[in-house]
This record gives structure tokens, sequence and C-alpha cells, in this order.
């Protein structure tokens, strides 16, 4: 590593002209910093192209629900429900535009009677096989006697005057088949409507559904949403309450409590990293070290944003934690070069080879990210690469330049050299040994034990006041926002009837129909329609004459002439028009069809609505059940189809980051006993990561995973210093170095426990964990292993 010598000599005296290319690193990322399009969304983390759990989070956020905003107002008692109509139509009303679109607290308005004859008239469209195979069994003798006497009943009741016209129209009381298929447009199983209101089964609570321009994932847009409906809901009565579930409130939850988290970790970490180094080093003259992360970051960005204009902001967040590790480059180069007596430029060749390739060993972990199925972590990749390469250059090249020349050292007992504890007293070298496989073996015992969970909302943040506002959400109207979703996809719309036909007959033989939510008993194909009007001709060709004559003859007996329904039989020859999106319309459905029926660039999209029930979807998921082109999207499946994503990522990481290793360090060591000496501290701090989260009950995430590649990227650059340690003639001080790098690190990342975000609190058990056993192994072990202690 002559190289860095020989720099060091060429830039001797040149520190103002150093200063000036930091300076000039700064400006320019700040600058591409303030180009960059920031993306706060958990779909940068996500498989992107055309892998299925791609398709199916996409095809999530186009749930009807999913993209409403949903305002549940309940009365703490029934003595407040005299108010809730009121106070509902008045909330309703206070909610401002434009971040209140088209607010809704009932069914828009239709008039009865014009959809009653809507429907007598559209009788032989709705009425399938099996309602035709129903009412035959009515047109019996028997039948039609029961039929007549349920009529005159209905009749002699006060309201009788009213539904004599109805009565003469439809004496076999048909629509009520008919008003049977609306039902199967009902998004909410458990409401009633009361007027112009959305009920609750137990009558106290109301609905209001809107739309909002504001994007889900936009922080700052979903705060000024909450804000308008707090100010709106500021004039509700005592004993009524108002809660807004929407995407936006666990948008803006999880935004707030980062920002809060990061508040207390960089107070927390910064004052413990400062205390550290006191401690430590003692030294002010040390504060360059402190600062090569912060221009490691800055490379990455500028970097970065020479590639991508949009940027997670994941990755930026993740990655610059990602480069705090790059301090430990400057560690190494600061205690191998402050001290007295020792030749410089020599000095920085020997530390050169093991801060190279411990830089190449953490490049190689992550850039197998780049083959990554996620946009996130392939940007985090390239980001932490760059931030790696930056920070070895700057250790080697910038670095040495400001380290003065006054002794760096840290009390404590000594590990390494021919007085060490562990040459002197065999039995504690035994004990470490013993200790440490102890570890490995418990650790290994419970393996088997860890899963994998791929539930995003396992993931973010979710306060106590909205868990408690979707359970309440959930009680008075059954679960509205977590259903599955059967999409049927096609280029023209008739093809997507007929596929969605298949469908609804799918769940029919799967006994789902009363539960599910379709437009297929409504909006009917081309073909379903020409058919459904020949079955019902030809059906009243065989039914109609001996039906007339029963009726008239069996009619006098209850008062009914022989005209009485002379309005049914004139109107069954009739040919109904399509009950087509104007018709669903003109029935007050237009807001649900619209929500269930997209229409985008590449043609038509239907969707179906149903329980989230893991056997009933998992008997839909059997080869051959549903139709072909048909997409079932459950978020039960989806979180195991994330699940199996994090595993695949996980194994083809670990595979490829520790083939890349090895080739590495064999072109370092050449010999395979220092290959797998310096193996040890990665190998183990993994191991006591998987089995400390089993032991724990900890499940493993798509934070985890990226942050398994920070152990094995810190582990073997522990290993490798300490190999290279001890086949040196000179005292590179690498105990001192991974020491006070691992404490560091335990310190910064350990931070992270402190925090109430769930990912950011798994990143850092993560890294507790697997650092708190890497760091010993490389200090302790090692050192024991070796057959002669220096």
């Amino acid at each position: 590593m002559h190289f860095f010598s020989n720099c060091y000599n060429r830039l001797q005296g040149r520190r103002g002209w150093l200063l000036l290319v930091l300076l000039a690193l700064l400006v320019l990322s700040g600058w591409n910093l303030s180009r960059l399009d920031i993306e706060d969304t958990i779909v940068a983390m996500l498989p992107d192209g055309e892998s299925q759990v791609a398709r199916d989070f996409e095809l999530l956020q186009q749930s009807p629900f999913a993209r409403k905003v949903v305002i549940h107002l309940r009365a703490d008692s029934t003595a407040a429900v005299p108010l809730l109509n009121a106070t509902t139509a008045q909330l309703r009303e206070a909610l401002p535009e434009p971040w209140f679109v088209d607010p809704l607290s009932g069914p828009v308005q239709i008039h009865p009677q014009r959809l009653l004859n809507d429907l007598l008239e559209s009788l032989p469209l709705l009425l399938d096989e099996g309602d035709l195979a129903q009412l035959e069994q009515r047109l019996d003798d028997e039948g039609v006697e029961l039929t007549l006497a349920e009529n005159l009943s209905e009749l002699l009741q006060p309201q009788g005057i009213f539904v004599r016209e109805r009565i003469r129209r439809d004496p076999f009381s048909l629509y009520l088949a008919a008003l049977d298929k609306l039902r199967s447009v009902n998004p909410l199983p458990e409401v009633r409507i009361e007027g112009r209101f959305f009920v609750s089964h137990d009558g106290l609570s109301r609905m209001i559904l809107a739309d909002t321009p504001v994007v889900i994932t936009d922080a700052d847009g979903a705060k000024q949403l909450l804000d308008a409906f707090e100010q709106a809901r500021q004039s509700l009565p005592a004993g009524i309450s108002a809660e807004l579930i929407s995407g936006h409130a666990y948008t803006l939850a999880n935004a707030e409590v980062i920002q809060s988290d990061m508040r207390t970790l960089l107070l927390v970490s910064g004052g413990g990293l400062l205390l550290l180094f006191v401690l430590l080093i003692g030294k002010l003259r040390a504060v360059p070290v402190l600062l090569l992360p912060f221009f490691s970051v800055a490379a990455a960005l500028l970097v970065v944003s020479l590639f991508a204009n949009q940027v997670s902001g994941i990755t930026i967040g993740f990655g610059a934690v990602v480069l705090g590790i790059t301090i430990d480059f400057a560690l190494h180069v600061y205690f191998a070069l402050a001290r007295r007596g020792s030749e410089r430029p020599e000095m920085l060749r020997l530390v050169a080879r093991p801060v190279v390739f411990g830089g190449l060993t953490t490049l190689a972990a992550f850039s197998v990210l780049a083959f990554s199925d996620l946009p996130g972590q392939r940007q985090l990749g390239l980001f932490a690469g760059a931030g790696i390469v930056a920070a070895v250059l700057l250790a080697l090249l910038v670095l040495p330049h400001f380290i003065p020349r006054t002794a760096a050292v840290v009390p404590g007992v000594r590990l390494n050299g021919k007085r060490s504890l562990l040459v002197r007293f065999p039995a504690v070298r035994y004990g470490v040994i013993g200790l440490w496989a102890a570890l490995c073996g418990t650790s290994l015992l419970m393996l088997p034990q860890l899963s994998f969970n791929g539930e995003l909302r396992q993931l973010g943040y979710l306060p106590d006041q909205l868990q408690q506002a979707e359970k309440s959400l959930n009680q008075a109207w059954g679960d509205v926002r977590g259903r599955a979703m059967i999409v049927v996809s096609a280029s023209d719309l008739e093809q997507l009837l007929r596929h969605n036909e298949q469908v609804w007959q799918v769940l029919g033989d799967q006994q789902l129909q009363s539960e599910a939510v379709s437009l297929a008993p409504l909006l009917l194909s081309e073909r379903t329609r020409q058919q459904r009007i020949a079955n019902w001709q030809q059906f009243w060709q065989q039914h109609q004459a001996p039906t007339a004559e029963r009726l008239a003859d069996l009619g006098t007996g209850y008062g009914f002439s022989s005209r009485a329904f002379a309005p049914f039989f004139d109107h069954l020859e009739q040919i109904p028009a399509p009950t087509d999106l104007t018709a669903l319309e003109s029935w007050g459905l237009g807001e649900l069809v619209h929500a269930l029926l997209q229409e985008d660039e590449n043609g038509y999209r239907l969707i179906t609505l149903l329980p989230d029930r893991p056997e009933q979807i998992a008997a839909l998921l059997q080869p051959d059940v549903l139709p072909a082109g048909t997409v079932l999207v459950s978020q039960g499946v989806f979180a195991d189809q994330l699940a199996q994503e994090i595993v695949a990522d996980f194994y083809q990481f670990m595979s490829f980051a520790g083939l890349a290793v090895v080739l590495l360090l064999g072109m370092l060591f050449r010999r395979v006993t220092d290959v797998v000496v310096a193996l040890l501290p990665a190998l183990t701090g993994l191991l006591v990561l998987l089995g400390g989260m089993a032991w724990l009950g900890l499940e493993l995430n798509l934070f985890n995973v990226i942050a398994s590649l920070l152990i094995i990227g810190l582990g073997v650059d522990y290993g490798i210093f300490m190999v290279c340690h001890g086949q040196s003639k000179e005292d590179l001080a690498s105990v001192r170095a991974v020491l006070v790098s691992g404490l560091s690190t335990l310190i910064g990342f350990g931070a992270l426990t402190l925090a109430q975000h769930p990912a950011l609190f798994s990143i850092g058990l993560t890294l507790l964990l697997g650092i708190s056993a890497a760091m010993p192994t490389a200090i302790l072990v090692l050192p024991a292993l070796r057959r002669q202690q220096q």
C-alpha cells in the first residue's frame, strides 16, 4: 500500500487545499440535495417491476375504502342519540374544502317509487335461473293461494292503499328478489339506512365518507387535513365523539414519532459518543475523526443525485445510519498514526492494508443490494457503496494531515502482547473460548424458532388512539377496511363483465356470495343479458297461461277480480332496458359503481370484495378455482408473500455477500486459517443476532435483513484488523481501535432501542445484539484462538 504513503508525502503542507476540497464537497452535496425529490413512502421498500408482491400492493391501494376518509361519529349513550343525525349533518357541512371532497353521510337522494318501478322493469335481467326455479315452486295451486292470502293481508293493513298498484304489478313480490341483488353491492354489512344517514346496527353510530386530494403518503398534507378536521369537530355537543380513520392519520403519526425519535436519539447518541471519545481518547484534536462520517454522507448524496432525481427518504435516513460505521476507518488510522515516534508514511502504509480491505469487504456486503427487487434497497446499496469508498479515501488521504503527533492511549487491560492476560493465564483463555462456544451453541439451538414477518403494519407506528378508533369502527360497522379483493382486468368492458360473472359463480360454489360485494348480479355482460331475457321468455311461455288461470280462479275467493293482476301479465313480454352504468347511477349506486369499476390507459378493472378469512382465501387460491387472469389480493396473503420475499432476499444477500467477503479475505491473507479467523466476529454476530431474536420472540423483517449486512461489514472489519494486527511487527493499536469503534457503534445504534417507532427499534435491537457479540469475539476470542500470542 505504498500509494497512500506516497500521497501523504505529496500532500504534506497542503491542508488549506484539502479544506477547500472538503468545503466544495459539502456545498455541492447541499446543492444537489435541494434538487432531489425525497419520497417519504414505504413503496420504495417493496418489490417493483413485475413481481407479484409489487402488483398486489398496487392493487391493495385501489381498494374502495383505502382511498376514502372515514369519519365515525358515536353517541356515548342512548340519551345523545336524538342529536346524532343533526350533528352528523352539521359536521358534514363543516368539513372544509379542498381537504374534504363530496362528503356523504348517507345514500344519495333517490325516489323510492321510481327505484321500485325500475327494479320491476328489470326483473327479466335481475332474476337468474335459481330465482326462476324458486318462483316455479310457487306457481302451483298451493303456492298461488298462499300468495293471494299474503297480498290480501298486506292490503288490509293501514298502508294497503299505497301498495295496491305494486301488488297488481307484482303479485309474487319478485321485487324482493331484485332488492336482494342490490344487497350484493352493500359494502357496509352492519349498516341500515334512516332517512339520509348511515346508521350502525346498535343505532349509536353514524358515518361520513369523503374523498380528499391529499395523497396518503404526504405527511404535510395529512397534517393539514387532520388540522382541518380537528377544527370542524370543535362544535360537537357533549356526549358525541367523532374520529377520522384513514391512511393519512397513520402517515402523520409515523412522521411525527420518527421526528421525535430522531431528536431523542441524536441527543442520546451524540452525548454518548462525545462522552466515549472524551473518556477513551481525551483529545480535542481527534474531532476530525468524528467529522469523517459527515463528509462520507455528503459524498454519497452527491453520487446518488447523479443517478436519480427521486430518492427514498428511507434510503437517505437509513443510509446515513449505515455510514455511521465509516468512523471505524478513521479510528484505525487515528490510533495507528497518533503515536509519538512513529514513522507516519510507514505506519500509514501498514494500516492502509486492513483499512482498504475492510472497506472492500463492507462494500461487497452492501453491493448485493444492487440485485434486490426493492428499489429502496438498490438505492441504499448505491448510497452506502459511494459513502464507504469516500470514507476509505478520506481516512487514508485526508485525515492523516489533521492527526496530531501525540500519544493515543486507552486505559485498560492489555489483551495482546507477551504480557497479556490470555498468555499469562491459560485458564482465562480457555474460559473465553468456552463462553464463546456456549453462546454460539445456544444461539444455534434457537434458530429453528426464528420466524419472518411481512406484515407492513408491524413496521409502522400505531398509536393507542388510532388503534382504539379503528377498533370502535370495526365494532360498529364491521371490518370495512380489511377485506380481500378479487380483481379482474380486461381491455374491453364486455370481456371484463364475463370474467366477473365467472368469479361470482365461483363465490356461489364456495358459499361466499352472501358476504361478498360485487356488481356481477347487476352489471351484466351482453351475453348474460340475452340469456336472461331468453330464460324469462321461455319460463313464462310455459307458465303464463296456467298461472293467469290460477290467479283468476283462486283470486275470486280472496276478493280479487279476474283482471286484478293484468298489469303483471302485460309486462311479461316487454324487453327491459340494460342495467348499465347509467341505470345503476340513477338507482343511487354511482359512487360505489365507480369505486368498484375502474378504468385506466390499459383498459378496465373490476373489484369484488369479500371477507379476508384465511381458510376461505386458501380455498379460492387452490389451482383452477378462480378463472385465468383473475387476481386475488388479500392482506394476509400479501404479508405471507412479502415474508417469502424477505426470506429469499435474506438467503440471497447472505450467500452473495458471504462469497464476496470470503474471496476478498482470501486475496488479503492467502491462508485458510486466517480467513476463517477473520470471519469469526461476523459469523458470531449473525448467529447471536438471529438466535437472540428467536429467544426474545422477535420476527425478522425488511429492516432486519439490511441491518444484518451491517453486522457482516462491521464484523469482518473487526476480524481483518485483528488478524492484520497479529501479523504485523508494528503495533497498529487495533485492539484499541476495535474497542472504541465497537463501543461507538453500540452507543449510536443502541440508542435506537429507545425509539418508539417499531422499525427504528427493530434496527437498533438487531445491531445491538450483533455488535455485542462481534466486538468481544474480535477482541477476546480471536487472540485466545491464536496458537502463539505476541
